[in-house]
Parts: C-alpha cells; structure tokens; sequence
C-alpha cells in the first residue's frame, strides 16, 4: 500500500492516470473482472504501476468490437466511470460504487484486494441496490 498518505482526491486522480496510460488495450491489464447475477459487467480491477486500479462504469468498449452504445436497459445513461486504486487508509470507508444496467451496486474494497491476492479473476455480486 504505497499510496496509502494521498487524500482520497489525489488517489482517484493518480488512479485515472494510471488507467488511462494502460491505452485501448486494458482489458489486457484486467486481474478482476465484476458481474451482477445477470451477468452484466459491473467493474474491473486492472493491473497498473500504482497497483490495483478499481474502474466501474461505462467501459470504452463495452460490446467488443462493435462499439455500441452502452446503456441501461430502460435507455437511462449509465454515466461515467469511477475509479480509485484499491489501497486506501483502514480508516476509509470500505465500499466502492458500482453500476450496471440492473442498477446501482456496493463493492468491498478489501473483498476486491483479496480477490488480486488469490487470483480469482471473476466475482459476482450476490446484492444489489
């Protein structure tokens, strides 16, 4: 946890940089992938130089190759994405948004940590809302 002395602001910041530089190909990067129950894509953890990145959201390419655009079901926006790098202070609160086309999700930073560390490269959420 080298980053642990940045303010939550600067650590989303240094996140997205971070993600950003993995270019069109991080899914390259991936080490966890999220799905709801619905098996609707609900965030990533990817690989960066400032250690695990967290990205929920929309993703550049959703649909693979064909670019479609990513929307909720019922045509609302899905927003942006959300990103953080996973290490945080103990004194942080645990939970990361997430979103997927069923709704709105809490994820458990120190769940995701321990996925990286075992490797176990899919979880599904088990709640929703």
């Amino acid at each position: 946890m080298r980053n642990v002395a940045l303010t939550p602001v600067d650590r989303r910041r240094l996140a997205r940089e971070a993600v950003d530089a993995l270019g069109s190909q991080r899914s390259d990067h991936a080490l966890v992938r999220v799905t709801c129950p619905a098996n609707h894509h609900v965030a990533t953890v990817y690989r960066t130089p400032e250690g695990p990145a967290f990205v929920a959201g929309r993703a550049p390419h959703t649909h693979g190759s064909r670019d479609f655009v990513d929307t909720a079901h019922h045509g609302d926006s899905l927003g942006t994405e959300y990103v953080d790098l996973l290490d945080a202070t103990e004194f942080e609160d645990d939970t990361l948004p997430a979103r997927c086309a069923c709704g709105a999700h809490t994820l458990s930073r120190r769940e995701l940590r321990d996925a990286v560390r075992s490797h176990t490269h899919t979880l599904s959420t088990t709640t929703g809302k």
